[in-house]
């Protein structure tokens, strides 16, 4: 795997290069790349293994379907989006591992969230249904996993066609019609965050998996839209 250097679409700068432990080598890669980036031009496409002993590499590309995953400072992390900023060491995860469990006192206080609407992915669909609910004045967060709003919109870099009525996004890239639908306040868009369980009386549990704080979205009403 090479880096582009050049693209007719986007800039491609030089970024400082840091470095990291993967099975005892030293890797390099530029800031703000992933791991898997800087794992293909070391020469290292193999992350994983499969029970039968078949070499595994990257899948979706886009942090999905957790092909990818490895052991990231001891984390597991999916690395076709992890980056390699402020990392230390990266090793294929064993087969007898088991993670370790997080302990939360029942004590500790824990921030809750109430709206009237929930939504459920920051990408095209999640951006649209809040767009249209902030235009009708109705209260309302927006939930993603990713560091950035977008979703599959970052994926594309052509330029859309005028296919909707009111011809607001032709000639646009996707990146652009992300930032275009969020607006300039992205107040209430909660990102880096997952939602692992819908509780009784519309209760949303949510984690930041930056932060691992544990917090609550009280919602009338849920809309998933995931892909």
């Amino acid at each position: 795997m090479y880096k582009i250097n050049k693209h007719p679409i986007l800039a491609v700068t030089e970024k400082e290069r840091v470095g990291f432990s993967f099975e005892g080598k030293k890797i390099t890669g530029e800031k703000g790349f992933t791991i898997a980036a800087a794992l293909h031009q070391a020469g290292y496409p193999v992350h994983s293994h499969s029970i039968r002993n078949r070499n595994r590499s990257l899948e979706c590309g886009i942090g999905k379907c957790g092909a990818c995953e490895m052991l990231v400072d001891g984390q597991i992390r999916r690395i076709c989006i992890a980056t390699v900023d402020d990392i230390k060491e990266v090793r294929e995860i064993p087969r007898d591992y088991h993670p370790g469990k997080t302990q939360y006192a029942k004590s500790s206080p824990y921030k809750v969230y109430r709206t009237e609407v929930a939504i459920i992915g920051a990408g095209p669909a999640g951006l649209a249904a809040r767009e249209e609910l902030n235009r009708h004045g109705v209260p309302n967060i927006v939930i993603d996993n990713n560091p950035q709003i977008g979703g599959q919109f970052l994926m594309q870099t052509h330029q859309f066609f005028f296919f909707e009525k009111e011809q607001k996004f032709g000639g646009m890239r996707g990146f652009d019609i992300a930032n275009t639908l969020a607006g300039e306040d992205h107040g209430g868009i909660f990102l880096d965050s997952t939602v692992w369980d819908i509780l009784e009386g519309n209760r949303l549990a949510v984690k930041n998996i930056k932060t691992n704080e544990i917090y609550y979205d009280d919602a009338n009403h849920l809309v998933i839209a995931t892909g």
